[in-house]
């Protein structure tokens, strides 16, 4: 106990001998601290024991990157399946259109859902054969 004591004052002694050993513009500067070791009076802080986190470096090994994997294949075939042939009844006499096309109304029967359906509309000759229906 009286080793403790010893130390705390000659450590008190320290610090006071520092404090007095600074010349005024030093206070001008900023801030001074002072740190005292005091060993194995409070071992818990570890100033005595060996630190295991300053090892040597771990080993990195640097190999380069694998190929990339591309796998080139054909694109699948484009199958382009015709329009749905639509049975539909003429309702009216042709007539001329705006645009100088021939036109008339039909009358039909669609599945919707399953269920049928009656449609109705106008529907123009195109100049290949075949009829569009535009409305």
């Amino acid at each position: 106990m009286t080793a403790v004591r010893r130390g705390l004052a000659l450590g008190a002694l320290a610090v006071a001998a520092m404090a007095l050993a600074i010349p005024g513009s030093a206070a001008a500067r900023g801030s001074v601290s002072f740190g005292i070791g005091v060993g194995p009076i409070f071992p818990s802080y570890g100033y005595y024991e060996p630190h295991r986190h300053y090892g040597p470096p771990p080993v990195v090994m640097y190999a380069p990157p694998p190929p990339p994997v591309v796998v080139y294949g054909q694109p699948p075939a484009v199958v382009y399946a015709p329009p749905p042939s639509v049975a539909a009844d003429p309702t009216g006499p042709v007539y001329r259109s705006a645009n100088g096309q021939q036109c008339r109304e039909y009358q039909s029967t669609i599945l919707i859902g399953g269920r049928p359906q009656p449609s109705f509309g106008t529907a123009c000759l195109m100049a290949d054969g075949t009829w569009r229906i535009v409305n």
